[in-house]
């Protein structure tokens, strides 16, 4: 081989060598594109990922805020709001979701805020109760703290208890407190009603004891027992009564029929009663006038009006029993006695069961008699009133609907 073949040859090495080295350049460079493109995949598909997961959870919490009729939120670092519920915002009267503004800006209340104050501060739950605007709130506070990763299968980077978020439930209690006074109430009232006739029955069977067996001490005793266990049938009675009136378990029948026989009825069942204190008893009611009622349940509340009336009333009193019809479909009907009259501040607790200033608690009786009537009317759609002046007598209304 001469020299020109070696030269041949070894610009055909270089060029195989040129040649290898490109196809290695060209192979690095589309294995770094598709890495590049593989890592771009992954990155789309992570914020996918992401926004469905956050979407989720989004889901999840306006579910568990619609389940409730509790206010709920969720409070950042600053206390500004960054979610709640419908009923967060229809608790406070906001007028749109008002998310991004701070928590005190919503409820307006020191002791609300201050609850959450102290729960971040302290690291730790908290209940807590306040009054605002006539409501009574109870407000739980718990810190919310999560890993910088997020929980397992929540969304990353969520909240951490270092930086001062909280999650907020209020509940409005102010009706369960109003019933729990009016349970305490019913217990306190029925406990004092059932003492007195009991403590008289147990002072006649004492008596009885100690009576030597002499017949008229007995008859005068067992009379004295028998009065006491007819008022605690009373009371029993119209409890029950008046539970099942409340309870919708008493269904009334409105028929047409004219109201002065009625109102005749009931004045005569308590003429022997009035005639031993020398009352007077007017009726005024036009002939032929027709409602729409329940005899029997509207026949129960004129005779607790005219008992209460007559119990009231002193002796050569007046009582008056009167019917009108109103402009529109109404029929008012009214009992007016001349008796001591009811206070203005007491008109309106009247018709509360065991009302202690009820003047038929003042006197005997169960105290039971005006709520039910009360419930008796509101049944017949209409209303019952008292208009009164102390020494002045008390009128009683209530009204019917017309046939």
């Amino acid at each position: 081989m001469n020299a020109l073949d070696y030269l041949l040859i070894g610009l055909l090495i270089l060029c195989l060598a040129a040649l290898f080295w490109q196809r290695r350049q060209v192979r690095r460079a589309v294995a770094q594109a598709r890495r590049a493109a593989w890592e771009r995949a992954e990155a789309v598909t992570a914020q996918a990922e992401d926004a469905a997961t956050l979407q989720r959870w989004r889901a999840y919490l306006d579910g568990l805020g619609a389940a409730t009729s509790n206010g709920l939120l969720l409070l950042d670092g600053d206390r500004q709001i960054a979610w709640a519920n419908a009923s967060a915002w229809e608790m406070f009267e906001a007028a749109e979701p008002a998310i991004g503004q701070t928590f005190i800006s919503l409820v307006h209340d020191y002791e609300l805020n201050q609850a959450v104050l102290d729960a971040i501060a302290g690291n730790r739950p908290i209940v807590r109760q306040a009054v605002v605007d006539g409501r009574t709130l109870r407000i739980w506070v718990a810190p919310v703290g999560a890993p910088a990763g997020g929980p397992a299968g929540g969304p990353a980077g969520g909240p951490t208890a270092e930086g001062g978020d909280a999650a907020v439930a209020i509940e409005d209690v102010t009706e369960l407190q109003r019933l729990g006074r009016a349970r305490r109430d019913f217990v306190a009232n029925i406990s004092h009603e059932l003492r007195t006739p009991l403590a008289n029955i147990d002072l006649a069977a004492q008596t009885l004891r100690n009576s030597s067996g002499d017949p008229a001490v007995t008859q005068r005793m067992l009379e004295r027992i028998q009065i006491q266990v007819q008022v605690l049938i009373q009371l029993s009675e119209e409890m029950m009564e008046l539970a099942q009136i409340e309870s919708g378990q008493v269904l009334l029948k409105l028929v047409p029929a004219d109201l002065e026989p009625l109102v005749r009825r009931s004045v005569t069942s308590l003429l022997p009663q009035s005639a031993l204190k020398g009352q007077h008893i007017s009726v005024v009611v036009p002939d032929g006038l027709r409602v729409l009622m329940d005899e029997q349940q509207v026949g129960r509340v004129l005779n607790n009006l005219l008992h209460n009336a007559v119990k009231f009333t002193p002796e050569g009193g007046i009582i008056s029993v009167y019917a009108e019809r109103l402009n529109g479909d109404d029929v008012r009907v009214c009992v007016a006695d001349t008796g001591p009259g009811i206070p203005e501040a007491e008109q309106a607790r009247v018709f509360e069961r065991f009302y202690k200033h009820d003047r038929a608690r003042s006197k005997g009786g169960t105290g039971l008699g005006l709520a039910i009537a009360r419930h008796i009317v509101e049944g017949h759609g209409g209303r019952i009133w008292v208009e009164s002046e102390p020494g002045q007598g008390a009128t009683f209304s209530f009204t019917l609907p017309l046939e």
